[in-house]
């Protein structure tokens, strides 16, 4: 097997993912093809097609690709604070660095992919988008535990998300300037909020 085999059958598929999302980001969805993408990788035209059967399903695939990534930090982080009092400041501030370290990443899952987030908070969560269900099942534990009125929990979640959500959008964007260092301001942003259930 010679080297270009090597990496066609070794390292495309995630070279593809790569590029796509770099390619989306930068020319739109409209302009997007497969054959782009394989230039960008530097391989032939038909090259892709032994991983895709078309741009839709390398959409889909990116899609996914970023999903499971995001899931995999804000776990980790769970996993790794908690037993501690401020693991929602930590889930937070794993949120936002991951988007800072991958602002493409950001971008694609909010303006450019099909990924919905249920806010009403129905039964049938599993459909759900998974990060969304990972921070809110913790903060929901955390509010039963600080006994946080349930008619206020929801509008907790939301209000929290949206907040995350908002300074990850300000910590991405090109055009915003910032003269403090994001990570280490992020829980001095989320202890605004002074929430009882942010520590149990």
């Amino acid at each position: 097997m010679n080297k270009h085999q090597s990496y066609h059958h070794k390292d495309l598929k995630n070279d593809l993912i790569k590029k796509g999302i770099e390619l989306v980001n930068t020319e739109g969805l409209k302009s997007f093809s497969l054959r782009k993408v394989a230039a960008a990788c530097g391989v032939s035209h038909g090259a892709p097609y032994s991983h895709f059967r078309n741009k839709e399903e390398l959409l889909s695939e990116i899609q996914i690709h970023i999903t499971e990534e995001f899931s995999k930090i804000l776990k980790g982080t769970i996993a790794k604070h908690n037993n501690q009092p401020e693991i929602l400041e930590h889930l937070g501030k794993a949120y936002v660095m991951f988007f800072r370290e991958n602002p493409h990443y950001f971008s694609f899952l909010y303006t450019q992919s099909s990924i919905k987030i249920d806010l009403t908070f129905s039964e049938n969560d599993d459909s759900n988008y998974t990060p969304f269900e990972i921070y809110k099942d913790l903060a929901i534990s955390l509010m039963e535990k600080a006994n946080y009125p349930k008619d206020k929990q929801k509008d907790a979640v939301i209000a929290l998300w949206s907040f995350i959500h908002g300074i990850t959008s300000l910590a991405t964007m090109k055009n915003v300037f910032y003269d403090e260092n994001w990570e280490t301001k992020i829980i001095d942003f989320m202890n605004v909020f002074n929430c009882s259930f942010f520590r149990r």
